[in-house]
């Protein structure tokens, strides 16, 4: 795949969601190819999103063009602009960065990246009817859950004794049941970690309601 991309004559809608990089389909919703293959095994901390959009997409493309490793690819494609700052501000207010001995957490996303693995329940991107996924009825949505059991549950294993950040109710449900279904004994899952999007009206209400909750998980 890495090759078929480097052979792009240019990168586009058209050229990156195309039938050259379809992987599975089960009726409106479609998986497709996108390099979002690294694993930082070493990781201290595992933030997790639903699933890459376009944007992350057409930006993952035009590295491999650019001819950028896999793991500069992900770097590349972390979190941008006020979610990646609300998503500091976060995990500064939870202590982990005293926890990894840095001043911040916003050196995770630069000279401390050794520490961080991104990821997504699905690494790569899903779209429904053309149009992103949003994440709804995920582990009712037969494909998506039997992709999640054979790819993500490997990454979780993996970094089960990290500190794990799910983005998101979607997310938090989801790794709890592979949580409990597989017995991972996941050392510190921060279940209730809300979505650090400006769409997010709600998200710091619900920080507040379960920091106590995720302080005490990292204090163990």
């Amino acid at each position: 795949m890495i090759n078929k991309i480097k052979a792009l004559k240019n990168i586009s809608t058209s050229s990156i969601v195309n039938k050259e990089f379809l992987i599975e389909k089960d009726g409106n919703i479609e998986i497709y190819y996108a390099p979002f293959d690294y694993v930082n095994s070493k990781a201290k901390i595992a933030i997790v999103g639903i699933t890459p959009g376009l944007q992350q997409m057409t930006q993952s493309f035009q590295a491999i063009k650019d001819g950028k490793s896999l793991k500069e690819v992900k770097d590349l494609s972390s979190f941008k602009g006020s979610m990646r700052t609300t998503l500091i501000k976060y995990m500064d207010e939870l202590k982990i960065n005293k926890i990894l001995k840095i001043k911040s957490c916003e050196s995770l996303f630069n000279l401390d990246s050794k520490y961080l693995h991104t990821t997504s329940l699905v690494k790569y991107p899903i779209f429904d009817k053309g149009k992103n996924y949003s994440g709804a009825n995920i582990l009712k949505k037969k494909i998506l859950l039997e992709f999640i059991e054979e790819n993500f549950l490997k990454e979780l294993k993996i970094l089960q004794n990290s500190i794990i950040i799910p983005l998101g109710n979607t997310v938090s449900s989801t790794i709890d049941y592979l949580n409990t279904k597989h017995q991972l004994n996941l050392k510190c899952f921060l279940k209730g970690f809300p979505h650090p999007s400006g769409l997010n009206v709600r998200k710091n209400v619900q920080f507040k309601d379960n920091k106590k909750e995720m302080l005490k998980l990292l204090s163990n």
